[in-house]
């Protein structure tokens, strides 16, 4: 694949007038584009082409000493006192009469259409300079953050994405700047760590933070990943998990567990997990028809592509609520030294047209930046069949099924949770009947034991477990996983072998008469 300096080179020389640049650093993005100008104008005996720019508070300024030349003629033959240039339409005007072989960089210009209803000419004047500049190679380049074109212009624009430094020019920047400060160069362990950590950074935030992070013993990992938290979190939709779970928090999932481990141990290493909660309610929009916007099917359609152009890999955890899937996800960042980054879909839907494909368009490439590659993802749903199969199959690594604890697990929640909220657990204060309670059922037990000083029995009486208040749900859900989903307890698919439930509940379930008939039924 041609890298940007190459594409925009091919493109200038074939005269493609208007080309817009999505980077986070304009300033290093006009130095690598202009040289890479001047190094092709050199190698074909060309003149060195005059460089302009333009912002809102300087307006138009020259680049280069041809570019000052020029400057001073586009403001006489346009007539246009160079105060006036402050105004883009004034600015983009006088740039009709701009010299051949010309070349504009106009900052941060989605901001000059934010409301084109109100003033369209900002866009007019851009289109204008089209067929003008396409005659003699003159090139108006139009940098932003995130392109998001109007309407009006695009089909005329080319679009190039400058993506972040990659992992030698993190390096490069890395070794440099401890070289300058007289600190060792990190090892190779230690140098790919420290890349992870810069991994969302342009070059010039990664520069700032090596900085700022090395002492008289080298660099704080700490104040790097704090930086690059912060840097994640800017980005809408997306907020990074800060807890110290681990696996050997979690219960009842053990063959889920292992082989998450086998992952986090591979040859291919997780960069990033992200974590999608209840996906099913999240995607409901896009996949029940209710968004007559047609904002949730974009949005389903970017993730999509996503997943697929990255070869993502990713899980879907199917479940009870309060079994621990989403404390799974959160472990697994954890256990594996990177970050778990909470993917809201509904926090990127803005409310100007357009917007919403921007913000997950931005939000997917903050997952890409961050993962290099490598990212995870996992999703839990409690109602798998609203899913449809294109989404499913993204998950390519499985769909599991976590059932409620067993027995030997509930035993190991029950201690796990006394030991977090300090409450002994004896003869004297023994666990209360709980079968069928989920991991957050019994924590919330134990929890109000320890603040309200009372015995586990007399908190039990406070919980309503999901067993009791939902069996109809717990039984659909084990019916539909069972062949079906990979089990999260055990190796292999999970087998429901369909059990008595206690009276009280099989008459909620099933009706008292039914109970009566089926207490018949067992007897015979």
């Amino acid at each position: 694949m041609l890298s940007i300096t190459e594409q925009f080179v091919a493109a200038r020389n074939v005269s493609t007038p208007i080309i817009a640049v999505e980077t986070a650093d304009p300033a290093s993005t006009l130095r690598t584009l202009h040289e890479a100008v001047q190094q092709d104008a050199a190698a074909r005996k060309w003149p060195d082409p005059p460089v302009l720019r333009w912002d809102c508070v300087c307006g138009l300024l020259a680049a280069n000493a041809t570019g000052k030349t020029a400057l001073a003629e586009i403001l006489k033959a346009s007539g246009t006192p160079h105060e006036a240039t402050i105004n883009p339409v004034e600015a983009l005007s006088a740039l009709t009469v701009a010299p051949e072989a010309s070349l504009v960089f106009v900052h941060n210009v989605h901001r000059l259409w934010e409301d084109i209803r109100l003033d369209p000419s900002v866009v007019q004047a851009i289109w204008n300079l089209r067929d003008r500049f396409k005659r003699d190679r003159r090139t108006l380049v139009l940098t932003m953050p995130s392109c998001a074109l109007p309407s009006e212009l695009r089909h005329d624009v080319t679009v190039l994405d400058e993506p972040l430094p990659n992992e030698s020019q993190l390096r490069a920047i890395v070794t440099t700047l401890h070289q300058h400060a007289k600190l060792k160069t990190p090892d190779k362990k230690s140098m790919t760590r420290i890349v992870s950590g810069l991994a969302s950074l342009s070059a010039f935030e990664a520069e700032q933070v090596v900085a700022m992070s090395l002492g008289k013993d080298g660099l704080n990992m700490d104040v790097l990943m704090e930086r690059q938290r912060k840097q994640i979190e800017l980005t809408p939709g997306l907020t990074v998990h800060r807890g110290h779970e681990r696996f050997e928090h979690l219960k009842g999932m053990d063959a889920l567990i292992d082989y998450l481990r086998q992952v986090i141990n591979g040859k291919d290493p997780v960069n990033v997990f992200v974590f999608i909660d209840e996906i099913e309610k999240i995607m409901a929009g896009a996949l029940g028809g209710f968004d007559s916007s047609g904002t949730s099917q974009e949005q389903l359609g970017y993730i999509l592509s996503h997943m697929q152009d990255t070869r993502a890999r990713g899980i879907l955890l199917v479940g009870p609520a309060g079994v621990g899937k989403s404390a799974l996800a959160k472990a697994a960042g954890s256990e594996a030294g990177c970050w778990t980054v909470n993917y809201d879909v509904g926090a990127q839907k803005g409310g100007i047209v357009g917007q919403t494909g921007e913000l997950t368009r931005a939000g997917l490439k903050t997952v890409e930046r961050i993962g290099q590659g490598h990212a995870f993802w996992i999703a839990t749903c409690n109602r798998i069949e609203s899913l449809p199969p294109e989404l499913r199959r993204r998950f390519r690594s499985g769909t599991w099924f976590v059932d409620l604890p067993s027995d030997q697990a509930q035993a190991s929640i029950w201690q796990l949770y006394g030991e977090r909220y300090q409450v002994t657990i004896s003869e004297a204060n023994p666990i209360p009947p709980s079968d069928g309670w989920t991991g957050a059922e019994i924590e919330t037990c134990v929890e109000n034991a320890a603040n309200m000083h009372c015995s586990l029995t007399s908190a039990a009486q406070y919980i309503s477990p999901i067993v009791r208040s939902s069996p109809e749900s717990i039984e659909r859900l084990r019916n539909l996983a069972s062949g079906r989903f990979l089990s999260a307890e055990r190796p292999g698919f999970y087998q429901y072998v369909k059990q008595d439930l206690p009276d009280d509940i099989r008459a909620i379930t099933i009706g008292p008469s039914s109970a009566k008939d089926l207490g018949h039924m067992k007897e015979s």
